[in-house]
């Protein structure tokens, strides 16, 4: 039988509720099939995970993972969003959760590809679709906002807008013959992470991000390109970060935020190097959850028994999280701020890098 389109799911709710179920499951198995076969079933926690309501709910909820991770960062978020009220889809991203050398051959448009498949499942189970990202996943995000005009929403963590360091020769990771160079990290072998890191991946990422600030000439600024690119967006938008990220510019993140022409709130971990918290131009909020810095792969678990990333303050941002969406979907009054203490003292295990 052919998938409904999305124009039927008006007229038959329930129906593309079941053919969305049916969709997914499909797409769950194959990527366990997969799985299975490229790893022994050692990375089956990286499987790509959903929750879905028995009936079709106002707003479903895709989320895409970062690079060398897997969709099991995800879980919690959609855990948590799903008891808000939403359905939730994960996907899996090709190269990941299977084979590290698998990185070395992917490509920015198959990520597109898996994206597309994944708002497709999305759109089923839920009337409007919000697009959630954390870091590659965000830039994914914004990537598919630029070809749909019928998302509701965005939640961008440690969004992979502009890198911190090496932004400016990351292009020259897409030179001949460097794809499958590997970088070995401090991780200790894990089944939802990879330990090394592939040229290539990089290579990919810096593509996606290129593209996605493409607006302008040639002699146009980064940083304009960003205020363009966030000018387009005009749908309410989430934001988390760290100020001790070492993978993503947080400056650049919030810059982008503060361009935004839509109800935008910040979420931080940390401290800003000038020591003042920044305002947005836009008149977005920001809302600091801790004094505590965090790694850039520890915002998004609230627990993570594989490798030990997680956030002690995942909690709070979920709650601030709960209240925008509330606020800008469902236009519920906003509560009163809520004064946030610095988090318990951060595990000796969460203080180095990824």
């Amino acid at each position: 039988m052919a998938r409904p389109s999305v124009t039927s799911c008006r007229a038959d709710g329930n129906a593309c509720l079941s053919q969305g179920r049916r969709d997914f499951e499909a797409y769950r198995l194959a990527k366990i099939t997969e799985t299975n076969r490229k790893s022994g079933g050692y990375r089956l926690p990286s499987a790509p995970v959903a929750f879905i309501h028995p009936t079709r709910t106002k707003y479903s909820i895709l989320l895409i993972h970062g690079l060398n991770d897997s969709a099991y960062y995800m879980a919690d978020l959609a855990d948590f969003l799903y008891h808000q009220g939403f359905s939730v889809i994960t996907v899996l991203l090709p190269g990941h959760g299977t084979n590290t050398l698998d990185m070395s051959e992917v490509s920015a448009e198959q990520w597109r590809a898996e994206v597309e498949a994944g708002m497709r499942m999305a759109s089923l189970i839920g009337e409007k679709t919000i697009l959630g990202g954390f870091s590659l996943g965000a830039s994914l995000a914004l990537d598919a906002l630029g070809r749909h005009q019928d998302v509701a929403g965005l939640l961008l963590f440690s969004p992979a807008i502009r890198m911190k360091y090496y932004g400016s020769i990351s292009s020259l990771t897409c030179l001949p013959g460097l794809g499958s160079m590997m970088i070995k990290t401090a991780l200790s072998p894990n089944p939802v992470k990879y330990k090394y890191r592939l040229v290539n991946g990089v290579c990919q990422l810096s593509r996606l991000m290129e593209h996605n600030i493409q607006e302008g000439d040639w002699y146009t600024s980064t940083s304009k390109k960003l205020h363009l690119l966030a000018r387009r967006v005009n749908i309410p938008t989430f934001m988390a970060l760290s100020y001790a990220d070492q993978r993503i510019s947080p400056k650049a993140a919030l810059d982008f935020a503060g361009s935004i022409v839509a109800p935008v709130l910040v979420t931080t971990f940390g401290k800003p190097k000038t020591k003042v918290t920044p305002v947005l131009a836009n008149g977005g909020r920001i809302v600091p959850i801790t004094d505590v810095g965090l790694p850039h792969s520890y915002l998004i678990r609230k627990t993570n028994p594989y490798n030990g990333q997680y956030n002690p303050c995942f909690d709070r941002l979920a709650d601030v999280l709960a209240g925008f969406l509330r606020e800008t979907l469902f236009a519920t009054a906003p509560t009163a701020e809520t004064p946030y203490s610095s988090c318990e003292p951060m595990p000796e295990a969460l203080g180095g890098t990824d």
